[in-house]
């Protein structure tokens, strides 16, 4: 995971497997970057290239820590593979999905995290 501030909004970029291990691993990382947020933040799964409800679980997690009254959360799927996985779990409905990304979400830059 990679985690850099973009014209105000916190963009959270994972890539590779998210799964329950990254849930565990990354969890307390994130969480911590959480607290210190912007009212926007971007979790950007562009490069993720598996993903099971461990790495849901995640993304549930940011999404209660941004909610809505406090901040808003963009999730940018990227794969279709991911796009379905939300689609089934319904939690597509849960997330602001935008048609693009809403602010660069290069890989650029100083890293956090694992990967």
């Amino acid at each position: 995971m990679q985690h850099r501030v973009v014209n105000g909004t916190d963009v959270l970029a994972f890539w590779g497997e998210l799964d329950a291990w990254a849930d565990q691993e990354l969890a307390p990382r994130v969480m911590a970057l959480m607290d210190r947020a912007g009212p926007r933040v971007v979790a950007d799964l562009r490069e993720v290239t598996f993903m099971d409800a461990g790495g849901l679980r995640l993304l549930v997690r940011i999404r209660k820590r941004v909610s809505p009254d406090r901040g808003t959360l963009w999730l940018v799927p990227g794969s279709a593979r991911n796009r379905r996985l939300l689609r089934i779990t319904s939690l597509d409905k849960a997330f602001t999905i935008p048609a693009g990304a809403p602010v660069p979400c290069t890989r650029t830059g100083s890293r956090s995290g694992f990967r």
